[in-house]
């Protein structure tokens, strides 16, 4: 779902949708934040993506996700990736933050020094903990594995 992020930016791809996005919003907190209040309160998961010049939602509950693309011309498009709910994007989120933990403490540049990323690299580990504690709970109540 997420590219190994470098400089500020990383790829996003869900469906046949794919995307630039940038550290205008800070991924790895704002979206497993939101991961994490949607599992806890079995509520929709939406969460903002930042395009550089243009803007998307992406919302997911029940069986699908939809992206909702604001375009440059002040149109929208509605992407829908079927049979990927709000348990499958937390998921997948988990797995790419995890996979480049490192590069994701470092990636936001408002965070300059040792101890800015300590600070960072520790919050992250306890909101990815968190996450996937409530991922187990939601994964259980509706009898799906991954």
């Amino acid at each position: 779902m997420l590219s190994k992020p470098e400089n500020g930016w990383t790829v996003f791809s869900l469906g046949d949708f794919q995307a630039e996005v940038s550290y205008l919003v800070d991924i790895p907190f704002d979206w497993l934040i939101s991961c994490k209040n949607a599992l806890k309160h079995n509520i929709p998961l939406s969460f903002f993506l930042e395009l550089e010049g243009e803007t998307c939602l992406l919302t997911s509950y029940g069986y699908d996700t939809h992206i909702i693309i604001n375009r440059r011309d002040g149109g929208y498009q509605l992407k829908t990736v079927r049979n990927v709910n709000f348990m499958d994007v937390s998921d997948m989120l988990l797995k790419d933050i995890r996979l480049y933990f490192d590069d994701w403490v470092t990636w936001y540049d408002f965070e300059q020094t040792e101890a800015d990323f300590a600070r960072r690299r520790a919050a992250l580990k306890a909101l990815i903990e968190e996450t996937e504690t409530y991922l187990d709970a939601c994964a259980k109540r509706y009898n799906k594995q991954f």
